[in-house]
């Protein structure tokens, strides 16, 4: 608790309540200071978002965990979330054994997968050597690939450059970016502190307990759902808070904690002043990705139950529907990923469309199994979603990484030399930017910066 022996209380507010400002507001009332959470939309948990299914949880957000040693990774342990058959996600998983990989509606021959995935695991070797030299942040993943492509010698060049869609669609599906918009320099600069390319994958609960586990510190009558901010002016002594409803509150600091989509968007019109130009300039050159994930629900699975991944090349726009994955625990759920433009097209269609849609692409290109129709699909669109506006965040080429991460996490100062406004989010992250425990963690890391400028000697 706070010493009563300080004069000077303040009045804090929180913008957004996914996981960031979800952990900013559990610290503040750990420490029984004033504080308000308003978020626009009629839920908590931003881009972290479960809907129940049969006896448990499908995600529409984020579904695992990254690392170990870190906040959200001691939950799953101490509720006991891991997937108890299979708790880690395999490294290069588009690789596994489990995998079946069709080129053109042809399923390819184990001798050719062999010898491409020995090329694809040198490969990738080759680029995390390559993302740590000097130059590496104006390169793009893209053209170190193609670049390794053509000075390789393979013995089926055509097939190997399309199998090579499968790992470009890999880095697109993991990084959220269209690959020629990711720098080569974020495969060494994002580190969640193991060696392995892999994530706890969870039961079916998962993230449905750790939002629970975030909610339960905090009192429901500091949390005010649908409160859209229309605009934070910080020119005042205090930091006036506009909602859309025409309401007006004071505080004397406050966390923003919206995505970086939502900051592209309205950063001129959100703040007054506007923000530093290096900093809005950060925010105009940094990725914001738009994967999505569609759920078919099947009457009974049509696929075999040692199969860890479908993956399907093919021409044109449907190339960016290319990775199936049966659900680790509902057995009659398949999980489309798209990625690349992929989402931008899912978009326009109904339900009804992007079910016919991808059953007709199944049925296309897997003609030596049975596939049946799915009798629905469940899924949610990030990309026109009004406070998310995408998935996550990554580094472009020629963003300067560390530095243009930590330009988005600075504060803007008052007079006193406390922070008025200061920023949190996945996208303010150093090295676990995208993730989780990268937004809890600087919803932590803000909420302590307050603390610190206001109580410095607690």
């Amino acid at each position: 608790m706070i010493s009563e022996s300080f004069y000077e209380e303040p009045k804090l507010c929180i913008i957004g309540a996914g996981f960031a400002g979800l952990r900013a507001a559990r610290h503040f009332e750990q420490l029984g200071v004033d504080y308000l959470l308003l978020e626009g939309s009629d839920r908590v948990g931003g881009r972290v978002y479960p809907f129940e299914y049969q006896n448990g949880f499908l995600h529409f957000g984020a579904e695992y965990v990254n690392g170990f040693d870190n906040e959200i990774y001691g939950i799953v342990e101490k509720l006991d979330l891991l997937d108890k058959f299979e708790p880690r996600t395999a490294d290069l998983w588009m690789l596994d054994d489990g995998t079946v990989t069709v080129v053109d509606g042809k399923q390819v021959d184990r001798e050719t997968l062999k010898t491409f995935h020995e090329f694809v695991k040198s490969l990738n070797e080759t680029l995390y050597l390559e993302s740590q030299k000097s130059e590496a942040f104006l390169k793009s993943v893209d053209s170190k690939i193609d670049e390794n492509l053509d000075n390789s010698s393979i013995p089926d060049r055509d097939l190997f450059r399309k199998l090579c869609g499968i790992y470009k669609n890999y880095f697109q599906t993991e990084w959220s970016s269209p690959v020629q918009e990711l720098s080569l320099s974020n495969l060494s600069l994002w580190d969640d502190g193991t060696d392995d390319e892999d994530s706890a994958v969870l039961n079916e609960y998962g993230f449905q307990k750790i939002l629970e586990e975030f909610k339960s510190k905090i009192p429901k009558d500091k949390i005010r759902l649908n409160s859209k901010v229309i605009n934070i002016n910080s020119e005042n002594p205090d930091v006036k808070i506009c909602l859309e409803s025409g309401e007006i509150l004071n505080f004397d600091a406050v966390i923003v904690t919206s995505s970086l989509g939502f900051l592209k968007a309205h950063h001129r019109s959100l703040f007054t002043p506007q923000l530093p130009r290096d900093k809005q300039e950060v925010i105009e050159k940094m990725g914001f990705g738009n994967n999505l994930k569609v759920f078919m629900e099947y009457e009974t699975p049509w696929w075999s139950q040692d199969t860890s991944t479908i993956m399907i090349t093919s021409e044109g726009q449907m190339n960016d529907f290319m990775v199936f994955q049966p659900s680790n625990w509902a057995e009659n759920i398949l999980t489309c990923w798209i990625a690349g433009s992929g989402p931008s097209l899912v978009a326009q269609l109904s339900d009804s469309e992007l079910k016919n849609l991808l059953d007709a692409h199944l049925k296309h290109n897997l003609k030596s199994f049975h596939v049946e129709s799915s009798v629905r699909i469940y899924r949610k669109n990030w990309i026109s979603d009004e406070y998310a506006l995408g998935s996550y965040s990554y580094l472009t080429p020629g963003q300067h990484g560390t530095e243009d991460i930590q330009t988005l996490g600075e504060p803007v100062i008052g007079e006193e030399g406390r922070p008025l406004v200061c920023f949190a989010g996945e996208h303010t992250d150093p090295t676990m930017y995208q993730t989780t425990v990268g937004a809890a963690r600087s919803g932590m890391r803000e909420a302590v910066r307050i603390m610190k400028a206001y109580f410095p000697c607690e």
